[in-house]
């Protein structure tokens, strides 16, 4: 019994003296964080495309929009039908998080287009298109895999 005893207070005093050595310091696990992965955006999307002037525009017309990525760098090419749509758009620009930022050119739109948009989860991606004359007549591509 004796022994037992001793074995137990020799356990307590190391684990007492293995946890705090000194008032200023703090022992146990460390946490690492991991950042949330870049979501892949790389192949084809497709969905519909809603025109930001609505005048003489077709509402949901169908749209496509293919990407390219090399490490945040992404490149592609927007697509979207009907009378207000457009053709070969090239898009430049960069994923961080879960939002993609970038330029597009080509088509109807002026010097200074804009994209920018956000990924949901790996099978959601919408767009917002900005014209860089004319702000009202971007639109936004609703886009799927």
């Amino acid at each position: 019994m004796r022994r037992l005893t001793m074995l137990f207070a020799f356990g307590a005093a190391a684990a007492l003296g293995i946890g705090c050595r000194d008032s200023n310091s703090i022992t146990g696990a460390r946490l690492i964080a991991t950042p949330n992965p870049i979501p892949n955006v790389a192949g084809v999307w497709t969905g519909s495309y809603d025109a930001g002037e609505d005048l003489d525009c077709t509402a949901s017309t169908s749209a496509q929009a293919s990407f390219t990525v090399d490490d945040q760098n992404v490149t592609g090419t927007l697509n979207a039908a009907g009378d207000c749509g457009f053709e070969n758009v090239l898009f430049q620009g960069t994923i961080q998080g879960s939002t993609l930022t970038g330029t597009i050119s080509g088509s109807r739109f002026s010097p200074g287009s804009r994209a920018s948009g956000d990924v949901y989860g790996s099978t959601g991606l919408q767009l917002i298109l900005v014209d860089g004359q004319f702000a009202y007549s971007g639109g936004a591509m609703n886009l799927h895999r």
